[in-house]
């Protein structure tokens, strides 16, 4: 038995939420909103507390400064049982502002210690103690070569590891992605980022596009659902329907469902099921954890 179920290298920041309201403020004038939300945020994070609430032994390798936000995130941590190996960081806790003008989502971020962790940093002494090591934050060639040297040496220490790529804000959707694809045990991604590196007209064609380049992949779909790529063969899983309060950190939630179900020999089917499930959920409250369900409620679903 290995100490640590997850071991996630990447930095918490701070999610500062603005319930959706009708437009934005002229210059000069001021407007209300009935709440604003502070929470963690990031992939790293959002994706830990659901394995934690899951029961997972769940550790995060990150940044931390010694500020208010900062503090904040340690708080959090704790209370939500995920164990934090903090590496401190003269930048500032970054912040997202995510603002929601008449059902436009608009984000204001400073990146602050957000980049100041890769998986580079991981101690091979702590990653050692992982069963699996779940990667987020890729930014590209620049990254390519590290997250290969990395993931090699997370199998010569018998770690799985499974990644989220993220959506690509430089627009260059550079295929050397597949480089690293072909040596993951799952990879996580979207439907529009999937066509996006693909460079397909559809999901059907990047599909089988990705197949030559990924044994394992689950692709989200928002409300349409999901698909589990897994040597060649194709599952799909409907999605639950829901009224969203607030998408944020949905797809993180659905990585941490679907790893529950992958770490512990769940079908496919199941393991997708898991992952729709979390990610519906998270989708009922704001921010990215706070309703994502426990075990308890997990298997109660499963059945």
């Amino acid at each position: 038995m290995k100490e640590i179920d997850v071991l996630i290298a990447g930095t918490p920041n701070i999610d500062l939420i603005v319930p959706p309201y009708g437009a934005l403020p002229d210059p000069g004038e001021e407007i209300r909103v009935d709440n604003m939300y502070v929470q963690c945020g990031g992939g790293a994070v959002i994706t830990a507390i659901g394995l934690s609430k899951l029961e997972m032994k769940t550790m995060i390798y990150g940044a931390v400064h010694n500020d208010l936000f900062g503090e904040f995130i340690l708080r959090e941590m704790q209370k939500y049982g995920v164990e934090i190996e903090v590496r401190p960081t003269e930048k500032n806790t970054g912040i997202s502002i995510a603002l929601d003008v008449d059902k436009d989502r608009r984000f204001i971020t400073y990146d602050g210690c957000v980049n100041e962790v890769s998986p580079k940093d991981i101690p091979k002494e702590l990653l050692k103690k992982a069963r699996h090591t779940h990667l987020t934050n890729y930014r590209g060639r620049t990254d390519m070569e590290e997250y290969l040297e990395f993931i090699e040496a997370a199998h010569k220490a018998g770690v799985t590891v499974s990644m989220d790529v993220g959506w690509d804000d430089t627009g260059h959707w550079d295929q050397c992605l597949f480089e690293i694809t072909k040596v993951l045990d799952v990879f996580f991604i979207n439907d529009k980022e999937l066509m996006e590196y693909t460079r397909t007209e559809n999901l059907d064609e990047g599909i089988e596009k990705l197949a030559g380049y990924c044994p394992c992949a689950a692709i989200k779909m928002g409300a349409c659902g999901s698909r589990l790529l897994a040597d060649g063969k194709i599952t799909q899983s409907n999605a639950y329907r829901v009224n969203p309060i607030d998408t944020t950190g949905a797809g993180d939630s659905f990585n941490a469902g679907y790893l529950y179900g992958f770490l512990n020999g769940l079908s496919p089917e199941k393991c997708l099921k898991a992952a729709n499930f979390c990610g519906a959920s998270s989708v009922q409250g704001y921010g990215g954890y706070k309703t994502v369900p426990n075990l308890k409620q997990l298997k109660e679903e499963l059945k």
